[in-house]
């Protein structure tokens, strides 16, 4: 190898390092976003993840009282997928939420892209005009992305409320606890798999 070779894989090394120590840092915090929506006339809590997305869900429901809250229902249901079903409409109207306020929102398309898409249809038939999304704190940037996609020249107002007050997540130093690792690594992943599978941009600025 000549020292030409050397010095340029030199450098290569260093950028490549520099560039590993500004990227990781936010690797958490680029995921987490948040829009909000003024008088939502829905707020969709996405399955999953309950016991962080419940509570938020309930408190702007109360913050909204106007506003359908609508739960997405999978088509197979599993603790991966739904967490909690069997109770969430139980544990709504625990919190003084009026049974004829909640919609149950079946999704035929499997994960964020099938709940934006029946989404899409609950809004048209229901004459939705202001969308407010309930989720993770890290799921925040792709469901963002995926819905204003799919809500695309519908005129629907979309926005997106992370569930950071119950969340364990830990955008800021995500690195050290298996939950953000986990969590980190399988959004990014999955935030290029929509880009490429869907057309989602969730790299563009969704905040």
């Amino acid at each position: 190898m000549s020292r030409a070779t050397r010095v340029a894989l030199a450098f290569v090394v260093i950028a490549v390092a520099a560039l590993a120590i500004w990227v990781v840092p936010v690797a958490g915090t680029a995921l987490v976003v948040e829009r909000p929506v003024s008088t939502p006339d829905a707020i969709i809590s996405l399955a999953s993840h309950e016991w962080e997305r419940l509570p938020e869900l309930i408190l702007l429901a109360h913050r909204y009282p106007d506003a359908r809250v609508v739960l997405t229902l999978p088509a197979h249901v599993n603790r991966f997928t739904c967490h909690d079903c069997g109770h969430r409409v139980e544990q709504l109207v625990h919190h003084q939420i009026a049974a004829q306020r909640i919609r149950m929102l079946p999704i035929t398309l499997s994960g964020t892209y099938g709940e934006a898409m029946a989404a899409r249809e609950f809004a048209q038939r229901e004459h939705v005009s202001r969308l407010l999304v309930v989720t993770s704190p890290y799921h925040t940037r792709r469901s963002l992305a995926t819905f204003t996609t799919v809500f695309e020249s519908t005129g629907v107002e979309v926005g997106v409320e992370p569930a950071a007050a119950t969340s364990d997540a830990r955008p800021e130093s995500w690195w050290r606890t298996p939950y953000d690792r986990w969590y980190v690594r399988y959004e990014w992943a999955a935030i290029l798999y929509y880009r490429v599978r869907y057309g989602v941009d969730a790299l563009t600025n969704h905040s």
